[in-house]
């Protein structure tokens, strides 16, 4: 029989309106913020292939809004740490997906940064 290692995981408890809530240290990604990501990063592969020429064309292949598509389009714009952070579960507690795909997100990655910070 193999033996499995132990492991541990750091819990906090705390009482809140008469519930107990219990909360690991391991942060957990937003997964719909992710996703987003990911997709952005691929149809912008898309479309830098010459996959697809516009990205009407684009949104029409994924039954989308050409809007809705530009607007996760520019997730893909994104850092490459702020990607990371994102991935690990790092991200702005107040950071959401609708804010992001409501907002401006500035070209400039230092820009970015600062704008992150703003969440914190």
């Amino acid at each position: 029989m193999a033996v499995l290692p132990d492991t541990f995981t750091p819990i906090h408890a705390q009482r809140h309106k008469q519930q107990l809530l219990m909360q690991t240290s391991a942060p957990a990604p937003d997964s719909l913020i992710v996703v987003a990501v990911a997709r952005a990063l691929f149809w912008a592969g898309l479309l830098e292939s010459g996959a697809f020429a516009r990205v009407s064309d684009l949104a029409r292949a994924e039954g989308l809004k050409p809007t809705t598509v530009g607007r996760m389009l520019r997730l893909a714009q994104l850092a490459p740490d702020i990607v990371e952070d994102l991935v690990h579960g790092r991200q702005p507690a107040r950071l959401t997906l609708f804010w992001l795909m409501r907002h401006d997100i500035p070209g400039s990655w230092a820009q970015q940064r600062r704008l992150m910070e703003k969440f914190k």
